[in-house]
């Protein structure tokens, strides 16, 4: 397997594209192709490790895959067509007894991204990546201190940082006001 210095990636994936150095985020190129042509993308967060699910869907099948896409795709499962990106992930927020946790709160958090084409910061993230930056997820429970609290709803954030080189990027993603239920972070037992 050839590896490149981090400050100068491949400009396709390598022929044992599975077999990456950094399996926490390190993008190669039909990974950043995979997030900008995907029509949903999944985002996950639990106990350090983060996951972005990137699918390319096909309604009723009624879609011929290039090879292109079939590259960037790889996973199928019937009809449509997956990547999985695994990455380094942090839940910062209070726990049920009032105390702060920066990187390890006990939950779970997911944002799912249903119509990846139009959701504006999502396609301006995309166009911004390239090949070998290494993206996290940090996501961001309500605060006691909220205007929310005792309203019954949550203000849940998720923040993309991305590192290229020496330098470090933050992209706010998206912010989620919802109820108990359905909120983006949901505490662990």
């Amino acid at each position: 397997m050839q590896f490149h210095r981090y400050g100068d990636p491949p400009d396709a994936d390598p022929p044992d594209a599975d077999l990456k150095p950094d399996p926490h985020g390190l993008l190669y190129a039909s990974d950043v192709q995979a997030l900008h042509r995907a029509d949903t993308v999944t985002i996950h967060a639990q106990d350090g490790i983060g996951s972005i699910r990137a699918t390319l869907s096909a309604p009723d099948g009624l879609r011929i895959y290039t090879a292109s896409q079939q590259r960037a795709f790889p996973d199928a499962a019937g009809y449509p067509r997956h990547r999985l990106i695994t990455l380094d992930a942090d839940i910062a927020g209070f726990d049920t007894t009032g105390h702060w946790h920066e990187h390890d709160l006990s939950a779970a958090a997911t944002l799912v991204i249903a119509h990846a084409a139009l959701h504006d910061v999502w396609q301006t993230l995309t166009a911004f990546l390239r090949t070998g930056d290494v993206p996290r997820l940090r996501f961001r429970a309500d605060s006691a201190q909220d205007r929310l609290a005792g309203t019954g709803l949550h203000r849940d954030e998720l923040h993309l940082l991305v590192h290229r080189g020496r330098r470090q990027w933050t992209f706010l993603l998206e912010v989620a006001v919802r109820s108990a239920d359905t909120r983006m972070v949901t505490p662990t037992p």
